[in-house]
């Protein structure tokens, strides 16, 4: 993971800095997936878990990237865990200040809930990851376009 303000790339900031915003990351080993994800639901109470897996032979590819890459929010946490490829959160902080997350494999990102971001996929086009809900009620994307025009 390399995380920095977006206006600032030279400026890195750790994981103590995220969990300031409520931004919580971790290093995890990918061969131990199943035992580290069945002790994060165990902790932080999440029931639900899918995965999914992006790359340039995805149909629709651009499409499905449209839905991740404009500023929104979900009323649940969003956590992700990298099994393989790459990508990028853009998370606002408590200044409304864009922080760039870089993830890759072995990273586990988690985003609390009502927190406005987006998500690119980085030049190789290719991500999988694990995610877990609470429950899948509330997890849908609301845009911040729509929010501030409604």
């Amino acid at each position: 993971m390399r995380a920095f303000l977006l206006n600032q790339p030279t400026r890195t900031l750790g994981a103590e800095e995220l969990r300031q915003f409520g931004v919580l990351h971790q290093r995890l080993p990918v061969e131990a997936r199943a035992g580290e994800m069945a002790r994060i639901k165990r902790e932080r109470g999440y029931v639900e878990e899918d995965e999914v897996a992006l790359s340039p032979d995805t149909p629709n590819l651009d499409a499905i990237c449209a839905k991740f890459d404009k500023e929104h929010y979900h009323t649940l946490d969003e956590v992700r865990f990298v099994v393989d490829g790459e990508g990028i959160f853009d998370v606002r902080n408590q200044k409304d200040q864009w922080v760039r997350i870089e993830v890759d494999k072995g990273d586990l990102i988690i985003i609390p809930a009502n927190t406005y971001h987006r998500f690119f996929l980085r030049d190789s086009k290719k991500i999988r990851c694990v995610r877990l809900f609470l429950n899948n009620e509330g997890w849908a994307p609301l845009y911040r376009d729509a929010a501030v025009t409604a």
